[in-house]
């Protein structure tokens, strides 16, 4: 029993960690509380390198200076996202990004937010040049929270209303197969468990 356990805890703390790696998806999670929107957001490094040199095909990638790649990975990820609140637009601050060999993660900052957010509007489109990405969005608004898989059968797009204190979707065509990516993303976790396990025999 103590063994199912364990496995099934293995299976989903890796969960977020599989997604973030995996080329062919992103992770953005938004959290709006006090006025303020804390944007994080996960990306695999070889889909991140994948979509820069996509956009900017004058770059010599093979030459740049992490300062020069920090500079357009930013850029990249403010020009490819689109908040609106209540149906007014919000810009997102200047940000962070931190590299890493397998994942990369960014951080900024959207402030001056209405003190009554009743529609929360958003549009995703950035790693669109990678053929099948999708994009798991996951907002937090106060105790309310919500995701939808923003892909291209929604245009990389998604509307969420407060309706009796809780988030409704307004549209769920990206949201039809989260149920089975879930499934088959811990089945691999489970696969992948057992074979590095008996690796090690």
């Amino acid at each position: 029993m103590k063994k199912h356990v364990l496995l099934f805890l293995f299976a989903v703390l890796s969960f977020s960690s599989l997604l973030a790696h995996n080329s062919l998806s992103a992770l953005y999670y938004l959290e709006l509380k006090d006025n303020l929107g804390i944007l994080s957001i996960s990306v695999s490094q070889d889909g991140l390198n994948e979509a820069l040199k996509k956009q900017y095909l004058a770059e010599n990638f093979t030459a740049i200076t992490t300062e020069k790649y920090k500079e357009l990975a930013v850029r990249y990820i403010k020009d490819h996202f689109d908040l609106m609140l209540n149906n007014e637009v919000f810009l997102l601050n200047d940000g962070g990004i931190k590299l890493g060999s397998h994942q990369t993660d960014f951080k900024f900052l959207t402030d001056n937010l209405p003190r009554d957010i009743r529609t929360i509007t958003i549009s995703i489109d950035a790693f669109r040049e990678n053929k099948e990405h999708q994009t798991i969005f996951s907002v937090a608004l106060g105790t309310l929270k919500d995701k939808v898989i923003l892909n291209v059968d929604n245009d990389y797009k998604a509307t969420l209303h407060v309706e009796n204190n809780i988030l409704v979707q307004e549209t769920h065509n990206g949201t039809k197969h989260l149920g089975l990516l879930l499934a088959i993303l811990v089945l691999l976790s489970v696969a992948y468990f057992y074979w590095s396990k008996k690796k090690k025999i």
